[in-house]
């Protein structure tokens, strides 16, 4: 929520600032279709439970970093003035990044790797020049992290969450589109079940809340 309203905040704050740009959004209405590039951090915090221990419990904290690549396409509608709203989708197939948590059944692998996100977005939009706008970006995403290891049955676990970015789009006289942007996904927390502990053969648990911090380029035709 506090980032639902940093976001808001900053997108009134453009709007009080439109009337000082000679700018209107004809520039920007209409379809297009992009490929999107991204390099992408990404961290869960997690929680380990075996019953069978005295304290059952145990934290940690794993991360990883790599590349998406994306296809995206979207519509931006006119608005008065300055201001416009666009919509689009955005799909990532997979992406080069995975990681490998030693933490768990009795310090054997687990192998984590994210793919097929799909994401639904709304992006108000502000003109600050007659091809240029700054933009904040609120999205549903969903998407699957698969988890493979030595003490783990294959897993495919579903995920969903919201994405937060702020950033500048541009046209070019020629119908080019470019965007650059940064921000976040946040999802909902995921459980890996039936990792089995080979020195007592008994089953655990893990749990941890998925955040991708990410920044990302699109390049795309404006139709």
């Amino acid at each position: 929520m506090k980032i639902i309203k940093s976001l808001t905040a900053i997108f009134m704050s453009l709007m009080l600032l439109q009337g000082f740009a000679k700018a209107d959004a004809s520039a920007f209405q209409g379809a297009y279709i992009g490929v999107q590039g991204s390099i992408a951090g990404v961290e869960l915090d997690g929680k380990y439970n075996d019953p069978t221990q005295t304290n059952p419990d145990s934290t940690g904290q794993v991360g990883m970093t790599g590349m998406f690549g994306s296809l995206q396409a979207g519509y931006h509608a006119g608005g008065s003035g300055n201001a416009f709203v666009g919509l689009g989708i955005n799909y990532t197939p997979t992406g080069d990044a995975s990681f490998a948590a030693k933490e768990l059944g009795n310090n054997q692998k687990v192998n984590l790797e994210l793919s097929d996100l799909l994401e639904v977005f709304i992006e108000p939009s502000v003109a600050v020049t007659s091809n240029s706008a700054l933009f904040v970006r609120l999205g549903y995403t969903e998407g699957e992290l698969s988890a493979t290891g030595n003490d783990v049955q294959n897993q495919t676990i579903d995920l969903d969450g919201m994405t937060y970015s702020l950033g500048m789009k541009t046209v070019t006289d020629g119908g080019f589109y470019i965007k650059a942007e940064a921000g976040m996904t946040e999802f909902d927390g995921i459980k890996v079940k039936n990792i089995t502990d080979t020195a007592s053969g008994t089953t655990a648990s893990a749990t941890a809340d998925p955040t991708i911090a990410f920044g990302a380029i699109t390049i795309g035709k404006k139709f």
